[in-house]
């Protein structure tokens, strides 16, 4: 691109005229325009590649698709879509490329799927691309609250007959009825069609008539010259009046004012890093983060600088990585940029994350198995030995974590299919409330990129498995809600009659001059009375031998229900540590009648128990209130140390222990600790 060009863009920035003045300047060849297009996007200049592109189709000149692979990380604001239309060439392959390498703006995401949806309608009579439809369900998934997204969703979905996308767009208005939602469709598709119209319209009416400030959106505003007051002395050092020195200088530098006090708009363009906090990184655009001095960036904001760049840009975080050379404060920034490649499958970038790290020490067999697999991706047999050994080790330990693992290591890789087979034979054993962030998270995307079909039965088992075992327990608790309503209204009414008759049969000797009141009819009474009491105390001992029957059912639920979902967080599974702690304690005692206790709690318990995870603290003040009731299933799976009889131990969760003394009218309390620490703390109570 010619010096004189560059300086008009970089000067007058992105607008109407900007674009007439580029369009007149604008080389006669077209390699050397396609040159000059591919030089501004290969430098991540936005403008000045928006600016050309813009210039060019104006004059009707051909723009390349294949430029849109690079653009994307670039575009925004609908421009996306507009220069989608217009290029010549297999818009759909390379448009998809660039969104697969890059995130966006969601709005803009969501018009460049429906960009490519009606230009297959047109010049391929609707032959979509295969990534078209998985991209646009993830990100119907990933967008809830943005009625653009939905309205070109919904449109895409419809171009395609795509019955699962739009159904997870249904999915975002559940509380209205049919009627509604059919309104809402016709609605949104003519917001989309407005959206095509306005995106084929008159080419320099989608940019500004003058060009958009720089700097971040909403951003507030600082002086970039102190307050003075107009008679005051002036700054400068003059000896002037303010008014009469620099008054007329700074209220034209006023004018230019930034978000960083005592700066211009462009001062702080030509030194951003230097500047920059946390909440001006995040409303950083994808130009602008990349065009950033990663070296000039504060230290501390790097690993939020390198998460965002990763997303966008993985090319240029890891050469930024490199720029800077590995230190220990990189470590999370070289972990984010690794793990993006694992994601997007990018070997070159994880041999280039290896180098960097080799030289401090990292082995290979250090690294996660993810980041292993797609080290060894040109080399199967490695990879399948890598694979072998982590399905032994989960195997033999069984442990829940280290296969799940294993599953999503593989279905990041190029063996997406059998990743799926490994999850089907690990989410099972997941605990359930990580179930649904890992099925919609990894299973669901990967299914859609391969194209599988939309109903999966795995889900459909997921979905109901803990269902029985829930609706028996709800069952059992609301007989014996029931039956313990009913056992109440029988003792209350027995005791009614009790009293009633106990009145009649005192009647004559309070009355002993009325020997006429113990009449036939009174006598007949409390006969009828005493029957009816007999009756009422045989039907409340049968039901409150029901009641017990009904309770103690309930209790043995309960602690089924306990012991399963404690079974799944451990993966059904016992390890070599559960054995160790085992041979610590003494069997457990057979089941008894647990009176009422108070607890009893050592000093700064309450400052103890703030170490430990807030579910960790909560289960074991939950399990302390079962105990003190006396509920006979929360002491299921509590033991007395061999070493100290008088103290029990009982699991928290799978990683913490509960120590306590269980004493005639109190339950003493003596920690809270990890289970790795249990021995140790065992020595110190002995």
């Amino acid at each position: 691109m010619k010096p004189e060009v560059r300086a008009l863009i970089k000067q007058a920035g992105l607008c109407r005229s900007t674009v007439e003045q580029v369009a007149a300047m604008l080389p006669d060849g077209d390699l050397e325009l396609d040159r000059w297009i591919a030089e501004a996007i290969q430098e991540n200049d936005s403008v000045g590649a928006h600016a050309v592109i813009f210039a060019a189709l104006n004059q009707g000149r051909p723009v390349d698709a294949r430029h849109l692979s690079g653009l994307a990380k670039l575009s925004g604001g609908g421009y996306l879509a507009v220069i989608a239309l217009r290029v010549h060439g297999e818009m759909p392959e390379f448009l998809l490329e660039g969104l697969r390498n890059t995130a966006i703006d969601h709005i803009a995401y969501a018009t460049a799927l429906l960009a490519i949806a009606v230009w297959c309608d047109e010049r391929r009579r609707g032959d979509y691309p295969a990534d078209l439809i998985p991209l646009a369900r993830a990100l119907a998934r990933r967008v809830q609250d943005q009625i653009e997204v939905d309205a070109y969703l919904l449109e895409v979905a419809a171009r395609t007959k795509d019955s699962v996308l739009h159904t997870l767009i249904r999915e975002h208005y559940p509380k209205g009825s049919d009627a509604k939602w059919e309104k809402v469709v016709a609605e949104a598709r003519k917001i989309a069609q407005q959206a095509i119209d306005w995106a084929r319209g008159p080419l320099l009416a989608v940019l500004p008539e003058e060009p958009l400030q720089p700097g971040n959106a909403g951003a507030t505003v600082r002086r970039a010259v102190s307050r003075t007051g107009r008679n005051d002395p002036c700054p400068c050092g003059s000896g002037k009046k303010y008014k009469h020195c620099c008054y007329d200088k700074d209220r034209e530098r006023l004018q230019q004012s930034s978000e960083v006090a005592g700066l211009t708009r462009a001062e702080l363009a030509a030194d951003p890093e230097r500047h920059l906090t946390r909440a001006a990184l995040e409303k950083k655009s994808t130009a602008d983060l990349i065009a950033m001095d990663a070296a000039a960036i504060p230290r501390h904001l790097l690993t939020d600088y390198f998460f965002r760049l990763s997303l966008v840009d993985l090319d240029r975080a890891a050469a930024n990585l490199e720029k800077l050379g590995y230190e220990e404060d990189l470590e999370d920034a070289w972990f984010i940029t690794m793990f993006h490649a694992v994601r997007a499958g990018r070997k070159d970038i994880g041999d280039r994350m290896m180098a960097l790290r080799r030289p401090f020490g990292l082995k290979e067999e250090d690294l996660r198995l993810s980041q292993r697999l797609l080290l060894a991706r040109d080399e199967p047999s490695k990879w399948v030995r890598l694979v072998e050994e982590a399905a032994r080790n989960g195997l033999k330990t069984e442990n829940a974590d280290g296969l799940m693992d294993l599953a999503f290591s593989v279905a990041m890789s190029d063996q997406s299919a059998l990743g799926l087979i490994l999850y089907r034979g690990v989410l099972p054993f997941v605990p359930p409330d990580k179930v649904k962030s890992t099925y919609e998270d990894i299973v669901l995307p990967v299914r859609e990129r391969l194209n599988m079909p939309a109903d999966d039965p795995l889900k459909e088992y997921l979905d109901n498995r803990s269902v029985d075992a829930d609706l028996a327990l709800q069952e059992a608790e609301a007989k014996f809600e029931a039956k313990r309503r009913e056992v109440r209204a029988l003792r209350e009414s027995i005791e009614q009659l009790q009293k009633d008759l106990a009145r009649r049969e005192s009647a004559p000797a309070r009355e002993p001059s009325a020997p006429q009141a113990q009449t036939p009819e009174n006598e007949q009474m409390i006969r009828e009375l005493r029957t009816k009491v007999k009756l009422l105390e045989s039907d409340l001992k049968e039901r409150h031998n029901e009641r017990n029957e009904l309770e103690r059912r309930l209790e043995r639920m309960q602690a089924r229900a306990e012991n399963l979902a404690e079974q799944e967080q451990a993966g059904r599974s016992r390890n070599p540590e559960a054995d160790m702690e085992e041979e610590l304690m003494l069997p457990e005692e057979a089941e008894s009648q647990h009176p009422l206790r108070l607890i009893e709690f050592p000093r700064n318990f309450q400052e103890r128990l703030k170490e430990f995870p807030r579910q960790a603290a909560r289960g074991a003040l939950v399990i302390l209130g079962r105990l003190a009731a006396g509920d006979a299933a929360a002491f299921g799976g509590a033991k007395r140390l061999k070493s100290a009889p008088t103290v029990v131990r009982q699991r928290v969760g799978i990683d913490f222990r509960l120590l306590f003394r269980l004493l005639p009218d109190r339950i003493q309390v003596i920690d809270l600790i990890p289970r790795q620490d249990l021995e140790r703390k065992i020595k110190t109570i002995k």
